[in-house]
């Protein structure tokens, strides 16, 4: 009998905090990736009770959810990717791999983080309009938005500087995992 060499070789995982992180951020994708298709859909949990969302979808909003949830899912693969040892035959190069879970730590943590900063400054109005220059008029649809849309913004926000770190954890526990030639 012949014993044939596998299709596939398998990698070894990364460190435990590593993988952790990879996992992490690639649920968080999926997560985010079922949100988007649910508000394409015309969903609004999530989105608060303001008038903009009472408004409904507009065709713009429509494609800016499928292009986004798409996105999130190449991002569930990327982060499922980070928590493993490097390929030695990588479906991507690795520097366009590195760029694309570079490019998803960064813009999370960007767009949370300032998100939550301009909400703070907004809110306890050391600037009326925060850092982006909107009152609360401009960014909610209504001058006195419920706790409810509020606080909804600002659990969206947190949420895009999770998904940040998780990926930016699971992305340096690849580089190191990396590094040491594993």
């Amino acid at each position: 009998m012949t014993s044939q060499a596998p299709l596939t070789t398998s990698r070894p995982a990364a460190a435990p905090l590593g993988r952790a992180a990879a996992t992490a951020a690639t649920v968080w994708s999926v997560v985010f990736g079922v949100f988007h298709f649910y508000w394409a859909l015309g969903g609004s949990f999530g989105l608060g009770d303001g008038a903009l969302v009472k408004a409904g979808l507009t065709g713009g909003m429509l494609a800016y959810d499928l292009v986004v949830a798409v996105l999130c899912f190449v991002g569930a693969w990327v982060a499922h990717e980070l928590g493993k040892a490097p390929a030695a035959r990588p479906l991507l190069p690795r520097w366009m791999f590195l760029t694309m879970a570079w490019t998803a730590a960064v813009a999370l943590v960007a767009r949370g983080g300032f998100g939550v900063v301009d909400d703070v400054l907004r809110s306890t109005e050391v600037l009326a309009n925060g850092l982006s220059g909107m009152a609360v008029q401009d960014v909610y649809g209504e001058p006195h938005p419920s706790t409810y849309t509020m606080w909804s913004m600002r659990i969206v926000d947190g949420f895009f500087v999770l998904g940040g770190l998780a990926f930016g954890t699971a992305l340096r526990g690849h580089l190191r995992h990396a590094r040491k030639g594993c």
